[in-house]
């Protein structure tokens, strides 16, 4: 099988995981010139999604293989020169790459899906208003990408956000290249779960990631006597505010001038200030991609 054969679904799907999870082995030494195949070790919490990806793409994906401890499984395919040739297309000098001269022709979401199913992450900050016993979730998406170069999320970053319409920046971490990919903004991480939201009807397992109807509903049993809501959207500080925010600490400007200049309260900026400094700048300060 060639990549020129596999439909777009199963192109964005593919790459998707293999960005994420999925990854392609070496050749053995006893046979140097046989063909690869994927592989994709999980937990068998996350059995569901796996047997949803070899469903929705039998062609590529042939078994999905438990270990004897019964803790964990693994998803493979069929040896095939496809795998051969994308081993060359996403590894350089044995490191995954992003192929990014592959990354036109994968525009299903589905893309997006395995690569926030494989590697993302649904964060909340959790706020409360003990007066009127209110839990407030703010949601925000990480994509934990950190093993590739800055350049290619960047890279990666600009073809989501014109394929898909979804803004992600680069923040920082402390492991890997030291990048990962996140939406902050309360609403654009909203209008990103929205976007998924049909695939949690597919794999029930993972509607607590990609439903945040039912993500509300979880956190509303978990807390019988608070009122748990969702931030309001419309509250939300722009990039171009929080970069003002860094760029004024940095000048020596007070939190009330900050808060004058951005038509805000002063306990607004005082909060958001903590929030930048506890989710950025711990994560130290963001790069900002246009």
């Amino acid at each position: 099988m060639r990549w020129e054969e596999l439909t777009t679904y199963e192109k964005s799907l593919l790459l998707g995981t293999l960005l994420g999870d999925g990854h392609i082995g070496t050749h053995k030494k006893k046979y140097p010139n046989s063909n690869l195949h994927y592989g994709e070790h999980f937990s068998i919490k996350q059995l569901e999604y796996r047997e949803w990806k070899l469903k929705q793409a039998p062609r590529i994906f042939s078994s999905i293989v438990k270990n004897n401890n019964g803790t964990s499984a693994s998803l493979k395919s069929r040896f095939d020169e496809l795998f051969t040739w994308l081993r060359e297309q996403l590894y350089i000098g044995g490191k995954k790459s992003i192929p990014l001269h592959l990354l036109q022709e994968c525009t299903d979401p589905v893309f997006l899906l395995a690569l926030y199913l494989d590697d993302g992450s649904l964060c909340l900050t959790r706020s409360s208003r003990s007066k009127k016993d209110q839990i407030i979730l703010t949601p925000h998406i990480a994509l934990y990408l950190q093993a590739f170069h800055p350049s290619e999320l960047n890279y990666l970053s600009q073809f989501i956000r014109q394929t898909f319409g979804h803004q992600f920046v680069l923040s920082r971490r402390n492991d890997g290249h030291n990048y990962i990919l996140r939406i902050q903004k309360t609403e654009e991480a909203l209008n990103f779960l929205k976007f998924l939201e049909p695939f949690a009807k597919e794999i029930p397992s993972m509607a607590w990631k990609l439903d945040w109807d039912y993500r509300l509903t979880l956190e509303r049993e978990a807390n019988p006597d608070k009122s748990v809501i969702t931030s309001k959207p419309k509250n939300d500080y722009t990039e171009e505010d929080i970069e003002y925010i860094v760029t004024s600490k940095l000048r020596g400007k007070t939190d009330q001038e900050i808060a004058d200049a951005l038509g805000r309260t002063y306990w607004s900026v005082v909060y958001k200030w903590q929030d930048i400094k506890k989710n950025r700048l711990r994560e130290d300060e963001a790069v900002y991609v246009s």
